[in-house]
């Protein structure tokens, strides 16, 4: 598998492109809307073949993890772009300028609590004489607190999956909290209750979704590689600078080389069923289950190599005040994102009996 991704010259230009606009990217100035904006505006958050970085999915998904080695946050942005894009080119006969302006961010809202698939969607969807009233509550994550406009999820009285469009002026952003373990965790929510016009449904969704999940995971399998990478190199960087107690670098020893090893084993096996599902959409063979999988392998790296980092940080690792903590949150969020890593793996093992 090793030999059958390693990359040729066009996706490694992808690779190059990408570098040249993160660059530009770094500024401490520069706030994570006016980031995206000139992610946007390089080409980026688009599919394959519509702008001069990647002509196929293989190309899209290493260009995501080059973004998500530097910035996470922004990669997940992007990730969510291109899957508003897949949504409408697989059920509608819509482009992106039909539904939002030049330079605008949308996100998916989907996530409630208790959501496991379309089957428990609980937002719903009425007609009426104007268009829809939509009522239900949905999850909001961090990184969709920067967008201009929403797509929601909702079910009408026929289980039919519909897709609205809603601009962030519209809908209010609320924090609440729950208390688990006499911990107390909050998390953004927005109720909704709006009457919709027509227009602004934009899908109906009759079927499995396969395409667009797959797409989906294998995008979210790429960011944690990324991740995973990122929090691999800090790890060797902590390790080639820390002293023992015989000023000898802790590198040095056999058990922190043995870590090393397997955190890059995890890192680069997962990198290659990233790719290798990539390269299977890029040939027609949607694989939900390859996709699912790619998630789950990379989720789980990105989570277990960044613990590990942790470890290797120490105390000071733990305490300071550091660029490391984000990487924490989004390699725990990975594993949730697309759908949790239970259910993932319920849906390969009812792939696996199928045997598909």
């Amino acid at each position: 598998m090793t030999g059958q991704f390693d990359l040729g010259a066009r996706h490694l230009d992808c690779i190059k492109k990408t570098q040249e606009l993160i660059d530009k990217n770094l500024s401490p100035d520069l706030n994570p809307k006016e980031v995206i904006k000139n992610y946007l505006g390089g080409g980026f958050g688009t599919l394959p073949g519509e702008n001069e970085i990647y002509g196929d999915y293989l190309g899209l998904i290493v260009s995501i993890e080059e973004i998500s080695k530097h910035d996470s946050l922004s990669a997940y942005i992007l990730a969510d772009q291109v899957i508003f894009r897949e949504i409408l080119k697989t059920y509608t006969g819509l482009k992106a300028e039909d539904c939002i302006n030049k330079g605008e961010t949308v996100n998916l809202l989907c996530m409630e609590s208790g959501f496991s698939g379309f089957k428990n969607l609980k937002t719903t969807a009425a007609k009426t004489a104007e268009g829809w009233q939509v009522e239900g509550t949905k999850l909001v994550s961090n990184e969709q607190l920067y967008s201009d406009k929403f797509v929601i999820f909702a079910k009408d009285e026929e289980n039919k999956v519909r897709l609205f469009t809603i601009h962030e002026s519209d809908i209010r952003i609320e924090e609440s909290s729950k208390t688990i373990s006499s911990s107390k965790i909050v998390f953004n929510q927005v109720k909704l209750s709006h009457n919709l016009k027509e227009e602004q449904c934009i899908a109906t969704i009759e079927d499995n979704f396969e395409k667009v999940l797959t797409v989906a995971r294998t995008l979210i399998a790429a960011i944690s590689v990324g991740i995973g990478h990122s929090s691999l190199v800090k790890g060797i960087e902590v390790v080639k600078e820390t002293k023992n107690s015989a000023g000898e670098s802790v590198s040095t020893s056999q058990g922190v080389q043995f870590t090393l090893a397997d955190m890059f084993t995890e890192v680069e096996s997962a990198r290659m069923l990233a790719y290798y599902s990539a390269d299977s959409i890029d040939k027609g063979k949607i694989n939900i289950k390859l996709a699912s999988m790619a998630k789950v392998k990379a989720s789980e790296a990105a989570n277990s190599v960044t613990m590990e980092t942790l470890h290797l940080f120490g105390n000071v690792g733990f305490i300071a005040n550091t660029d490391f903590a984000p990487l924490i949150q989004r390699s725990v969020d990975s594993r949730v994102k697309g759908g949790t890593n239970r259910l993932q793996r319920t849906q390969i093992y009812e792939y696996m009996l199928a045997k598909k």
